[in-house]
């Protein structure tokens, strides 16, 4: 049997974008194939959490599907196309006061059968029991002349759940097992995907497809790498990642094992952090229409990775970088700064901001009857930098990106209102260490030294003051801090990597402190299973 992968990159809550893209696919594969199955959720977008209580758009999703019913019963009376959907019932209601609701998979052929997936996620980034009613078993449908059983992305996830999904077709004769999947990317999941596939057609003896989607969402980005693992474990299709891909696979032809291209892509670790990366922002700006982007450059390595990622996805006369020194910046700082941006193609503005900051401090005087000083005098910088890019912001109709990454804003080593600005972060779901390595990676690779090598050898520095440089020992602390973020103990780290009880419980308060701050950030450009953003619900007041 051929079957049509369709790893497509949707728009949450567009039914007529997303409706079109489903309708090019099966205009241009549907008559060579028996079978074509898309993403979970095609059809109004993954994720779409509150639009789901759009009881109107919910209709007209259904309206949808009997329209794209239509398309397939012109196209070939045999051919059958399973589309991730809303399934409903508007007699019965939900808790909530919401009409019932199902994630669900349409089969659609001469008539629609309903899939409703089983194990809904309910962690981390998901939040899929607060919108959806658990299905309560399985649909074999036939297609091709093959019996094909229904999976939708948890429902293969089971290990931790007494339901198991697959398992419920381990009886029913069946030839093919799919999954339509909308699982975000994490470094190294790939694997972790494979497994469960060779897992399940181990079990039940038969090809497995698992079709996930490709784009980004918001912060969550969606890496595609959709695979077929024959009932020998052989993964005899991979898919691109982070790219769309329409693609016809013969589950009869014989072919050889792939597996080593997951293998690749683990220890491949930069290479598919960045991709993600050049998505997340690629598809950000696409699906909200904006066209530019503004950043402060400050010779220092987490804004020269921000612009290089920037660089790769924008041309550069819709990059708005500039430099904005004070007295306590040095001209090392500006001739790096220049450095990257003649690397990079971009013209880099020069802003002093020294009247500005004795406008303050004058300001201070005169009507608040004190000189700011310390951190005061500190973060009036910090805020006047911010002022500037927003109102750059508003002058082009653009997008400020902010520099932060993980380990500054787990310690809250950064200035509300100031370099803590921006609409999207980049950068911030990896920790100090891993942004030189990331910069390391991408000289690398360019075979010359894009990012300017005295940016990742100098000693990271504010420049809020004379001699200053940050109080951190980032290649011993970054990866403790990370994981103290997200509730490691100090004893823990402390006994795992090169630093004291003593100051591993001073990074821990500073954590607790300043969770604040993290409520207040921008949206983070999710790399990891555990990021900074939607996906962590800390309490700002906490013992």
């Amino acid at each position: 049997m051929k079957i049509g992968i369709a790893q497509i990159n949707t728009r949450v809550g567009d039914l007529a974008y997303n409706k079109q893209k489903i309708i090019d696919v099966i205009q241009r594969i549907g008559k060579e194939v028996s079978l074509i199955i898309f993403p979970e959720m095609t059809t109004l977008g993954y994720p779409p959490n509150d639009l789901l209580d759009n009881e109107t758009q919910l209709r007209q999703q259904k309206e949808m599907i009997y329209e794209i019913r239509d398309i397939v019963r012109s196209t070939s009376k045999d051919l059958k196309v399973v589309l991730g959907c809303v399934d409903y019932n508007d007699a019965e209601k939900m808790p909530s006061g919401y009409m019932k609701k199902h994630n669900a998979a349409a089969v659609i052929g001469q008539d629609i059968q309903m899939y409703h997936k089983q194990l809904l996620p309910n962690y981390d980034v998901f939040f899929e029991n607060r919108y959806f009613e658990a299905g309560k078993g399985p649909l074999v449908f036939t297609a091709g002349g093959q019996k094909v059983g229904v999976t939708i992305c948890e429902d293969i996830w089971d290990d931790l759940y007494e339901t198991k999904p697959a398992q419920q077709y381990a009886n029913k004769d069946l030839d093919l097992l799919i999954n339509l999947s909308a699982s975000p990317f994490a470094q190294g999941k790939q694997q972790k995907r494979l497994g469960l596939l060779k897992k399940h057609a181990r079990n039940l003896q038969v090809p497995v497809v698992y079709v996930n989607q490709v784009g980004a969402q918001d912060e969550l980005v969606f890496d595609g790498a959709s695979m077929v693992v024959d009932k020998e474990c052989n993964l005899n299709y991979l898919a691109k990642s982070f790219e769309e891909e329409v693609a016809i696979v013969d589950l009869e032809a014989e072919t050889y094992d792939k597996s080593g291209y997951v293998h690749f892509e683990h220890q491949e670790k930069y290479g598919s952090l960045l991709e993600a990366m050049k998505l997340g922002l690629r598809d950000y700006l696409a699906k909200t229409g904006i066209k530019e982007l503004v950043i402060g450059v400050s010779g220092g390595i987490d804004s020269a990775l921000s612009l290089y990622v920037m660089s790769q996805v924008l041309e550069p006369d819709h990059i708005h970088a500039i430099y904005m020194p004070t007295k306590h910046n040095s001209d090392l700082s500006f001739q790096l700064s220049q450095q990257l941006a003649d690397n990079l193609g971009i013209q880099l503005q020069i802003g002093p901001i020294d009247e500005l900051v004795q406008g303050f401090s004058s300001f201070s005087r005169e009507h608040l009857h004190k000189e700011p000083q310390g951190i005061a005098y500190e973060n009036a910088q910090a805020r006047i930098r911010g002022l500037i890019l927003m109102n750059i912001a508003n002058d082009v109709g653009g997008l400020v990106i902010n520099n932060s990454n993980k380990t500054e804003l787990d310690l809250g080593y950064g200035t509300l209102y100031g370099d803590l600005i921006g609409g999207l972060g980049l950068i911030g779901d990896l920790n100090k260490k891993e942004v030189y390595a990331m910069a390391k990676y991408i000289n690398g690779k360019s075979h010359k030294e894009v990012i300017p090598q005295g940016i990742i050898t100098r000693k990271a520095s504010a420049e809020l003051q004379d001699g200053q440089v940050d109080p951190f020992d980032y290649e011993s602390v970054s990866e403790a801090v990370e994981e103290m973020g997200f509730g490691a103990t100090p004893e823990a780290v402390s006994s795992k990597y090169p630093i004291s009880l003593e100051d591993a419980q001073k990074y821990q308060r500073m954590i607790k402190r300043n969770e604040f701050k993290k409520k207040q950030t921008p949206p983070i450009i999710k790399l990891k299973e555990r990021s900074i953003g939607i996906g962590r619900l800390m309490p700002i007041v906490q013992g």
